[in-house]
């Protein structure tokens, strides 16, 4: 389960940093555009928002992350805690996601599915 939890978590943490990176600095740019599909003016006006989002995303891998090195130092008790917290967090906010959008199933899946294996095995260590 340590190995499942690693590569579930450490997935979910990269993907969480290539979302932080979309809506911190892709936004309003031809990636961002086309990933959310948005209009140039609706980026302009909504650009603050995001990059404040992308900033939580951000410190959910950050304290995802910080609950692995914690797993391979041998802090069981905290890195479960941490990856409880980070990952825990990714998956509750897919799981919003998927039963409010509709139309945004699939990037939620790829939210959810990942940090909600990893909270599973951690748990199960």
């Amino acid at each position: 389960m340590l190995i499942l939890a690693s590569i579930f978590v450490s997935l979910a943490v990269l993907i969480h940093i290539y979302i932080w990176v979309l809506e911190s600095f892709l936004w309003d740019k031809p990636r961002g555009l086309q990933t959310f599909n948005m209009d140039p003016n609706r980026a302009a006006l909504t650009k603050e928002m995001a990059v404040n989002q992308g900033l939580y995303n951000l410190l959910l891998a950050v304290v995802a992350f910080a609950g692995l090195i914690a797993l391979w130092s041998g802090s069981l008790a905290v890195a479960k805690a941490l990856i409880f917290a980070g990952a825990g967090s990714m998956a509750i906010a897919g799981i919003f996601l998927f039963a409010t959008s509709a139309d945004k199933r699939r990037p939620a899946l790829i939210q959810l599915v990942p940090p909600l294996v990893g909270v599973i095995a951690a748990a199960l260590i």
